[in-house]
């Protein structure tokens, strides 16, 4: 873990604005502290979450925090007793007594679904826990900006624990206690002196800090065009009405730059709106939708000019357009997040602009350049007029971010000249005093002939990534390419592997693909 610069928490601390915030996460702890003021503390510091919130709603969560509340107040005197008798009550016994139906059933017996309704409660929850066992337990005022937590975590080096899969509720249920042994790790390292403290390390010192460094780079690392287009689904509540930027499911794939096309459901069912991803698409996992991006820059779509149902079911193109990632033909349930292909989102310009509206105003997906007719005559008119301007366009500098022929350390000895066995490309290089090691090999080829000559370039190929710890290997000729990827056993399968052909790479979606397995 790296250390906080003391100066700079000391001044923090000491400030006015610091001082405000320490008292304000102090009422965690006061017993006189009433629950409408915890909520309105989770309020300030998480307004994503209660973003829309109705009165009804938010007496429902106060109900939901004083329930909570009464139930750990009656157990309190036996977990004291428990742990004066050298018994520590962790996470699962917690919750057991929450959701175990009988004396009978055990953590591990909690069906997934009881997680799945539950965890949109982790926020208040949290707060209860960390009421009456402040040395475990933070409130967790990150569900739905929880970009800001992995952002804190990179900057100071903290280990997040791993990601459970979507569907593992009980994992992301879980997530919070392990999140809070780290973050509680950290402040012991760090010399932070209470919860109170802590608090305001991360949700007023540390957030604003990386708030604004997230609007900065907004503004300055934009690609110049996008190379992907999603749709998003939903419904516009009060706020979003206005919302100039905000967090939205979406694919955890989404890169910062995408093009989001924005479908309004009921009673509106139409497609208004044109917003850009302005961060990488990113797992959230107390969040009920599990993945989101940080949306801006929206280009409003007017009422008579956007994009009916109806005029969706009415287009021959997707009329005609295959079933898979189809939103139309699953009449936009559950496509939230699904990928726009090139040629979808040719066909939205195309609706709009019949519509009148100013198709300019619209960002452009990335197009590739065309292969155009080369001569392959030796192979390395293959590195030269194919893997190279192709390496290229997708954005890496020759002799920068890949090399040919580079010799690097394998095992006892060297490649290189001398052996005559070194890697035609290694991309993605890591360069460390005398040694060298790559994302990704390539094996170039004039022509495999048949599936004996892949073999043996496979073969070859493999030896190759396996000496330069690559994670990506890839071999091609003037015919195709094939990208291999380590599997879970951390090896190369022959049989593995996806295929490219060199004119694929002028298709839009495709080029992406290739890309992002080579990135």
């Amino acid at each position: 873990m790296n250390k906080i610069i003391k100066l700079h928490w000391n001044n923090y601390l000491n400030s006015d604005s610091g001082k405000e915030v320490v008292a304000a996460f102090d009422k965690l702890t006061d017993p006189n502290a009433t629950m409408e003021e915890l909520l309105q503390l989770a309020s300030r510091f998480d307004p994503e979450f209660f973003r829309n919130t109705s009165t009804n709603e938010r007496n429902q969560e106060l109900g939901f925090l004083d329930f909570f509340n009464n139930e750990i107040q009656n157990i309190r005197l036996e977990i004291d007793k428990l742990e004066q008798e050298g018994s520590y009550i962790d996470y699962k016994t917690l919750s057991s007594i929450f959701f175990c139906e009988n004396e009978e059933m055990e953590f591990e017996d909690i069906p997934q679904s009881t997680f799945k309704s539950e965890l949109g409660f982790n926020l208040l929850w949290s707060i209860i826990l960390s009421r009456y066992f402040p040395e475990y337990y933070i409130p967790n005022f990150f569900p739905m900006q929880f970009i800001y937590l992995k952002k804190i975590a990179e900057k100071y080096d903290i280990e997040l624990p791993d990601m459970p899969n979507r569907s593992d509720y009980r994992g992301r249920w879980l997530y919070y206690d392990e999140m809070c042994k780290q973050l509680n790790e950290f402040a012991i390292e760090n010399d932070i002196q209470s919860l109170s403290e802590l608090c305001a390390f991360l949700y007023g010192y540390e957030m604003s800090v990386v708030k604004e460094e997230m609007e900065y780079e907004h503004r300055k690392s934009m690609p110049d065009v996008p190379e992907q287009a999603w749709i998003l689904v939903g419904n516009y509540g009060e706020a979003e009405k206005t919302m100039k930027e905000g967090f939205w499911q979406s694919s955890p794939f989404t890169s910062k730059g995408d093009i989001l096309v924005f479908y309004e459901k009921s009673p509106v069912k139409k497609l208004n709106s044109v917003w850009t991803a302005l961060e990488d698409g990113f797992i959230d996992p107390f969040g009920h939708y599990y993945s989101f991006s940080y949306i801006g820059n929206k280009i409003e779509i007017p009422d008579d000019k956007a994009i009916s149902y109806a005029d969706f079911k009415n287009s021959d193109y997707f009329k005609a357009r295959d079933k898979k990632g189809n939103f139309v033909s699953k009449n936009f349930q559950d496509v939230s997040g699904w990928q726009v292909t090139f040629d979808d989102y040719v066909e939205i310009k195309r609706m709009l602009l019949e519509k009148g509206f100013d198709i300019e105003k619209l960002p452009k997906l990335y197009e590739p350049v065309k292969v155009g007719n080369v001569k392959i005559e030796h192979e390395k008119d293959v590195s030269e007029q194919l893997l190279i301007p192709l390496l290229e366009q997708m954005g890496w500098v020759k002799d920068k971010d890949f090399k040919g022929e580079v010799e690097f350390n394998a095992g006892r000895g060297k490649t290189g000249f001398a052996s005559e066995k070194r890697p035609d490309f290694l991309l993605h290089i890591v360069e460390t005093k005398d040694d060298i090691e790559a994302k990704v090999a390539i094996e170039v080829k004039r022509h495999m002939k048949n599936e004996k000559e892949i073999h043996e370039n496979f073969k070859q190929g493999r030896s190759y990534a396996k000496w330069g710890a690559t994670e990506v290997l890839m071999i091609c000729d003037m015919i195709r390419i094939r990208v291999y990827q380590r599997n879970k056993k951390n090896r190369f399968e022959e049989t593995d592997y996806t295929e490219f052909s060199w004119n694929d790479t002028e298709n839009p979606d495709k080029f992406v693909e290739l890309k992002k397995l080579l990135s």
